[in-house]
């Protein structure tokens, strides 16, 4: 169990879903993390992405873009998951340094989502991610989605629990778990999911952050996809180019 006590997660519950619609019932507007200026994104000898670059240095900070104003530089955080949902080589460490794609090489946006088992609209998502495989491909959306509890909320996913969940969504993209959420605890209400965090691969800027399922992939992620910048808000490595 987390920290707080049951009595009190129960208080938070029903607090969010007092005024919320049938749809949105394991959600509630978005609630900013802790506030941080963003990194200066200067790369460290840290994690290194697939082609061998270094991931950018982060202060931490829990901030989405808001205009023209950068958003902070995602952490690189380590899970344990299934890569692409394939079980058959038990669970892994996936760092989100597998993600970042300076080049532009993989991806245009990197979707992080959180569940709960026991959340109707976060299997309404996920089963829309799933079925939107092709049109997701087509606008270059990479999804990752990271389980935080099982079917009782307050009582952390097991590897059980995130097997029976890729089971019955036939989830067809990265499944991870974040016990007690350990790594995205401090950017949103453990009772507020689905929580979804859309991130630019070039640079690792957390653009947008939302909770809730809208009904629909456009209203999830256009919002997202016509907020990345024509140019990355911090610098790329040499690696790619003439910068």
């Amino acid at each position: 169990m987390r920290a707080y006590s049951t009595p009190l997660l129960r208080t938070m519950a029903a607090i969010a879903l007092a005024s919320l619609p049938a749809a949105l019932a394991c959600s509630a507007q978005s609630t900013a993390g802790p506030s941080a200026s963003p990194s200066d994104a200067a790369t460290t000898a840290g994690a290194l992405n697939p082609d061998g670059i270094p991931y950018p240095s982060s202060t931490g900070g829990h901030t989405a873009r808001a205009g023209s104003t950068p958003g902070s530089v995602m952490q690189d955080f380590t899970f344990q998951g299934y890569l692409n949902a394939d079980e058959s080589k038990g669970l892994q460490p996936i760092s989100l340094a597998n993600y970042y794609d300076p080049c532009g090489k993989r991806s245009k946006l990197l979707h992080l989502t959180v569940a709960g088992a026991w959340c109707v609209p976060c299997a309404e998502e996920t089963d829309a991610l799933v079925a939107g495989k092709a049109q997701l491909a087509s606008e270059r959306v990479t999804v990752i989605q990271v389980l935080g509890d099982g079917p009782t909320q307050g009582v952390t996913a097991t590897m059980t629990d995130l097997d029976n969940w890729i089971a019955k969504h036939g989830s067809n993209f990265t499944e991870m778990l974040d016990p007690n959420l350990m790594n995205l605890g401090g950017f949103f209400n453990a009772a507020n999911v689905p929580w979804n965090c859309d991130i630019d691969p070039r640079t690792m800027e957390i653009i947008r952050e939302s909770t809730g399922w809208p009904g629909d992939l456009d209203a999830d992620l256009q919002p997202s996809l016509a907020a990345l910048p024509a140019m990355p808000s911090y610098p790329i490595p040499a690696a790619c180019g003439d910068q």
